[in-house]
């Protein structure tokens, strides 16, 4: 079978699908630094599939108040989206909560353990008349314009792009998370996992002309001093983060990629799921797994029923 991706969602599907041979297509010439996310879980379940221990730590959350919690909860929603929504609550007060930690080459190590994957070059192979199968992690409106998927008009995406930034603080093994709803700062969110502090700066696309100073910026908001960072790099995001779409228009199109092309989506971005984590990927591998050793491409229509 073919993945292509081989981001985070192809290399665990890659892992967990070893027994069917897969074959991993990427388009970059190297593994993509494509996570500049935090690599921490809500579960262990990813960890525990792929036989790498998790650390298990408490993650401390809490916001900067900006005026009062609906004005702040409206101006993170708005901040995160353009648009304001009253379900993306703030988080009230302090909250202590469990978390998984992967090792900083989580993704090298995944990648080890695969013998096919190929580099540098576009999977062009999507009609496929004897049906075999196609796992895809391509967003879906990528994948949409790549089928010519008759309906895709209809379908209307809102995909905010984005610059995660990324420092080492010295001396440092934390893990905590600060929401920033204040429209003035150009950063919603600021974490640290260990040593890495990773700063979410939702809609900025050129690359940070105050390099220096938003880590700086960030790590005042945390207590921390501008002379303990070091190693301070951009990541762009083409799909920093995403709203939710007409559910059966999702289905729609993933259930037709599925009859026609043998395409099984997987991935937040390939499912248009918002709420999507990595932890939940290894139950849709398995099903997806289930799937194709029964050989039924019409399983997924009356699992969606």
């Amino acid at each position: 079978m073919d993945i292509v991706g081989a981001g985070m969602a192809g290399l665990l599907a890659g892992n967990m699908l070893k027994h069917r041979d897969p074959v991993l297509h990427e388009i970059q010439p190297s593994l993509p630094n494509n996570h500049s996310a935090v690599l921490r879980f809500r579960s262990s379940q990813v960890g525990d599939v792929l036989g790498i221990p998790f650390r298990k730590v408490k993650l401390i959350k809490t916001y900067v108040p900006w005026h009062n919690p609906i004005a702040d909860a409206l101006a993170y929603s708005y901040k995160n989206s353009h648009e304001y929504h009253s379900d993306r609550s703030i988080i009230n007060g302090l909250v202590i909560e469990e978390r998984f930690i992967a090792p900083s080459n989580l993704i090298q190590r995944m990648q080890a353990r695969l013998s096919n994957v190929l580099f540098g070059k576009a999977y062009s192979t999507w009609s496929r008349a004897d049906w075999q199968p196609i796992i895809s992690t391509l967003p879906m409106p990528a994948l949409m314009k790549l089928l010519d998927y008759p309906r895709r008009n209809e379908v209307k995406f809102n995909a905010v792009p984005g610059i995660n930034v990324k420092a080492k603080v010295a001396n440092c093994d934390a893990y905590v998370s600060l929401l920033v709803p204040d429209p003035s700062m150009p950063f919603s969110r600021i974490s640290i996992t260990g040593n890495e502090m990773i700063i979410e700066l939702p809609y900025v696309t050129d690359a940070v002309g105050d390099a220096e100073g938003v880590p700086v910026r960030a790590a005042n908001l945390l207590g921390l001093h501008a002379d303990q960072l070091s190693d301070i790099r951009a990541f762009k995001q083409n799909y920093a983060k995403i709203t939710p779409i007409d559910e059966n228009a999702r289905k729609d199109f993933i259930f037709w990629a599925t009859a026609n092309y043998a395409i099984f989506s997987l991935g937040r971005f390939a499912t248009w799921r918002p709420g999507l984590l990595l932890d939940d990927l290894v139950e849709d591998i398995r099903l997806i797994d289930r799937w194709l050793e029964k050989k039924d491409r019409y399983a997924i229509a009356r699992h969606r029923a």
